[in-house]
């Protein structure tokens, strides 16, 4: 049977609501009642949302140095690129990051976390989406996303370093002009030695 791979579970505290009175600006409230109704939710649910987005996501890649860029600008940036600096970054720039990611969001880079953090990053990406499905020790990871083929490059360098780096084993990957896919059955004594501290 396969599994999706999700975020750690929310806690008690997490699940359980409070009622707060807040004043918005009628332009504001105007505003969040025509995205509401646009996206046929609620208004409190789309506070929710961007709360949690907020939380989840916004101030954290801020505080870890992720920076806000143009979609053009970025596969323009990337166009500009050799085949072999894109992959160089890819295996010697991206695992790192997740290493870190994982270390500050969750004090814990085990291949579990390394894969909690990719959730992470990707939930709140409109340019990219990450399926990660488990089929036992066995592992598929699928990244689909809107910047090229020269992005494909670099995503699959990282995927083949980010499972020979924290799943100590080597993926099976292919790539395509907007998606990436890898495959790997988990070495269980990846969990004990990846945690570099």
């Amino acid at each position: 049977m396969s599994n999706a791979i999700s975020m750690p579970k929310a806690s008690v505290s997490e699940r359980k609501t409070v009622l707060k009175t807040i004043r918005l600006s009628e332009s504001s409230a105007r505003s969040l009642q025509k995205e509401a109704e646009d996206e046929g939710t609620t208004i409190n649910h789309l506070i929710n949302s961007i709360v949690s987005q907020h939380y989840e996501w916004d101030k954290k890649a801020s505080e870890s140095g992720f920076t806000s860029i143009h979609k053009s600008v970025l596969t323009a940036l990337v166009e500009g690129l050799d085949d072999k600096t894109l992959a160089r970054i890819g295996r010697e720039v991206v695992p790192g990051w997740f290493g870190e990611m994982a270390e500050y969001w969750f004090q814990d880079s085990s291949p579990d976390r390394i894969l909690d953090a990719i959730s992470m990053r990707f939930k709140f990406n409109p340019l990219m989406r990450i399926e990660i499905t488990k089929e036992g020790d066995n592992y598929t990871i699928i990244l689909r996303h809107d910047l090229g083929p020269k992005w494909s490059i670099l995503a699959e360098a990282a995927a083949r370093e980010l499972a020979r780096k924290y799943f100590h084993v080597e993926p099976q990957t292919s790539r395509g002009e907007s998606v990436v896919m890898g495959r790997f059955k988990a070495n269980p004594a990846a969990a004990l030695t990846s945690s570099p501290r």
